[in-house]
């Protein structure tokens, strides 16, 4: 079984995230985080697994060409960041079939254009999705919240101190490995709970 061997990290309501950071090489085996995640999700009932996806822009002339640097993937219990090759291998197909399972719902936020650069630039389709931002407008009768950032859009739906999250990102640039892994596991930890908040 993977372990996810990074820091821990207490949230707001006491609940403990565990970490893994991994930067990917051709010899890296991810499927074992990959499978823990599913097994996190399925286990916790709601079968959403939050994800959030980072990108490199090459401007080309008048195009750009977009690689897909890096992916955040989280859970109730576990936050995977993954840094991606500059070169995809074999390795990450493992990633491709993860993100075309159909037994499980891939939340995010303003994920729209990540769903195309994905298709467009890599050939991955993630089968199920669901933008948070519109099923919390539909659910709160509310329809500017669909366009909220993952800070606003939690503060909205949850009321959580966010002093935390605020402290790390206002000194982003000078910010080390744990505090953004901190950062990361949050994120994915808020929205994972606006998401079980509106299906109850």
């Amino acid at each position: 079984m993977a372990n996810f061997d990074g820091p821990g990290f207490a949230m707001v309501d006491g609940y403990w995230i565990q970490t893994k950071a991994i930067d990917v090489e051709p010899s890296t085996d991810i499927s074992p985080y990959l499978s823990r995640l599913l097994e996190d999700c399925v286990w916790n009932g709601n079968r959403a697994i939050v994800f959030d996806l980072y990108w490199d822009v090459k401007s080309l002339g008048a195009k750009s060409e977009w690689r897909l640097s890096s992916v955040k993937l989280s859970t109730k219990n576990f936050c995977l960041f993954l840094r991606l090759p500059n070169t995809f291998t074999d390795n990450l197909k493992d990633l491709y079939r993860f993100f075309a399972s159909k037994f499980v719902t891939f939340v995010g936020v303003q994920i729209e254009e990540d769903l195309v650069l994905l298709k467009e630039n890599h050939g991955i389709v993630i089968r199920s999705s669901l933008e948070i931002g519109k099923l919390a407008a539909k659910a709160r009768g509310t329809p500017v919240v669909e366009f909220l950032g993952t800070r606003e859009l939690a503060h909205k739906i949850l009321w959580y101190d966010m002093s935390r999250l605020d402290s790390i990102q206002s000194k982003w640039d000078e910010a080390g490995g744990n505090d953004r892994l901190e950062a990361a596991a949050i994120e994915g930890w808020l929205i994972y709970n606006v998401y079980d908040q509106l299906q109850q």
